[in-house]
């Protein structure tokens, strides 16, 4: 089965921000809003696409992308607007009803370890609440890691790593640690997670298999707490932005690392970092109307994970943010430092 190309065209009603933002030492410049159109991919999330974080791997000049929805695909091409499904079928899917992935496996980070192997990080949600009808699919969310041997065409699952302190009730309620993107920290050798309570957090693993038992949660100024039902404390700086689905990449131009997310009211803001602990004051970056909504926002340079002074920034918007029909949205982004 093969994709379509997908075909971009521009969108005159989605105006948010003209002028430039700016931040510590440096300023980000927006391009206009246009719009990918999935027109015949085949892909069967895409319609709910994106539904998380955007996770994107390159060898050579090759792209290789994952569509994150409960059940997760794969796609490759030259670029995220080239893409085809390969394979057909999912790569990465929800489990049986007793298990804490039965309501879908959004894979969200996939990193290369060498060859064909492959480490994902995904978002799994529980949709089961004993004799409780669920129809509207309320979530209880945790982490979960997997592993491929044939460069992602299908994965292993190796289990969770990080959930929520709090016991996981018995009727229909949101909640859980989950909505998240995962980079790996050169500089101290480790794993690095930001997820979403509400609030934002992060917490670290020194295995470079990332295996269940090796996360820490950042608390109390440290990373103590284990990631399997662990106390957990906000990160401090990003606390007066509640949101969730973080992005984090470095920036080779800047030399800092940037985190884009989505706040509950709709917006989409940003920071940045030197050391990927302490980030600076949020700043706006989309702004939406009343009635709409931006979510789940990627910075996508040479990956998801590294950009340098020129790259794209993708989302979700909604028009009518009450009705679940969604835009898959890109700009282009240029970051100009400052004296």
């Amino acid at each position: 089965m093969v994709l379509k190309r997908l075909v971009i065209f521009y969108v005159s009603v989605l105006v948010y921000i003209s002028n430039p933002v700016h931040a510590e030492g440096f300023r980000i410049e927006l391009g206009d809003s246009e719009v990918v159109q999935d027109m015949e991919s085949r892909v069967p999330v895409s319609p709910w696409f994106p539904d998380g974080h955007i996770t994107i791997l390159k060898n050579e000049d090759v792209l290789q992308m994952y569509w994150a929805g409960s059940s997760s695909y794969r796609t490759v091409g030259k670029s995220v607007e080239s893409m085809k499904l390969n394979p057909t079928k999912p790569v990465l899917s929800k489990g049986k009803q007793t298990s804490f992935d039965n309501g879908g496996a959004w894979l969200m980070s996939v990193h290369r370890f060498s060859g064909q192997n492959l480490l994902g990080f995904y978002h799994a949600e529980d949709h089961v609440w004993g004799k409780h009808p669920n129809p509207n699919k309320i979530a209880w969310k945790s982490i979960a890691t997997c592993e491929s041997m044939n460069d992602g065409k299908s994965w292993i699952k190796v289990g969770q790593i990080i959930t929520s302190p709090k016991r996981k009730p018995s009727t229909p309620m949101w909640g859980g640690n989950g909505d998240f993107c995962v980079v790996y920290d050169n500089l101290n050798s480790r794993w690095v997670c930001y997820y979403q309570e509400h609030y934002l957090y992060m917490a670290i693993s020194n295995d470079f298999r990332a295996l269940p038992g090796s996360w820490f949660k950042y608390y109390q100024g440290g990373f103590t707490e284990p990631g399997l039902g662990g106390k957990e404390n906000p990160i401090k700086g990003l606390k007066s932005h509640p949101g969730g689905n973080p992005s984090v990449l470095f920036n080779m131009y800047l030399k800092k690392w940037l985190m884009v997310w989505h706040t509950w009211q709709g917006d989409i803001v940003y920071s940045s970092s030197q050391n990927m602990t302490e980030w600076e004051v949020p700043r706006l970056l989309v702004s939406s109307g009343p009635n709409e909504k931006a979510w789940y926002a990627t910075i996508i340079g040479i990956t998801d994970t590294v950009a340098a002074r020129h790259a794209w920034l993708y989302y979700a918007y909604w028009p009518n943010k009450d009705n679940w029909k969604r835009q898959f949205v890109k700009r282009s982004i240029r970051f100009i430092k400052e004296n």
